[in-house]
């Protein structure tokens, strides 16, 4: 039997490896990708700035604690009309407790130390001269009182110091083991007797430098004047 003829095998080609592929630089896709990260820094930024300014007013009007001994809270309210009439309307409500602006009647309460509540329809018309008033609710332990007392009579003008009226003391029964100090729409509430916060709150807002609509010197507001 006559032999096939082999096919020849085919001769190997080299194989070429593949070729890495690198793209050309391009500075200007470079120099938008830069901007888009620093945009990108810049609003995480004002997000968590905005973030925490909102988180520091979650508390109504509350300003913020004050440190010391009377483990004090600072509030501010919006301001109401501050016309006179002779008694509220029926239904008339103040914004705070105690009221801290609003209605009140012609007839300004005296500058004095007192042991018995003062009507608010006055005293409202004192925080409107500049005038700061305090007043302890019917818990206060004997001591604190007489503090209170002490550091009224360091510097009375534009003072009142009085109880708490019951009728608000009802309203807010938290209020009843509390000192209060209000100024035009301005309050400072106290555990006890705090001479650093009474002293900072009475700097901030008595007399000339308050918030009141009408406010007046503090040699206007003596002691025994009205």
């Amino acid at each position: 039997m006559a032999k096939k003829d082999r096919v020849p095998t085919p001769p190997k080609r080299p194989v070429q490896a593949p070729k890495a592929y690198r793209q050309e630089h391009d500075p200007r896709r470079s120099r938008w990708i830069f901007i888009a990260v620093a945009v990108v820094i810049v609003v995480a930024a004002a997000a968590v700035g905005i973030g925490f300014i909102m988180s520091g007013n979650d508390d109504g009007g509350a300003s913020g604690a004050v440190d010391g001994p009377g483990d004090c809270q600072r509030q501010t309210f919006e301001a109401l009309e501050a016309s006179h009439v002779q008694e509220l309307p029926e239904g008339y409500e103040y914004n705070s407790i105690p009221a801290t602006s609003g209605l009140h009647n012609n007839q300004t309460a005296i500058w004095n130390l007192y042991d018995e509540p003062v009507p608010q329809i006055n005293s409202t018309h004192n925080l409107e001269h500049g005038g700061v008033v305090v007043q302890y609710g019917s818990e206060v332990p004997d001591t604190a009182i007489t503090q209170i007392g002490d550091w009224y009579q360091e510097d009375t003008n534009g003072l009142i110091v009085a109880p708490l009226a019951p009728e608000l003391e009802e309203e807010k029964p938290d209020l009843a083991d509390k000192v209060v100090l209000t100024s035009w729409t301005h309050m400072l509430t106290c555990s006890t007797f705090d001479e650093g916060a009474f002293d900072d709150f009475v700097d901030d807002f008595r007399g000339p430098q308050g918030d009141a609509p009408e406010k007046f010197e503090l040699d206007s507001l003596v002691q025994g004047g009205n």
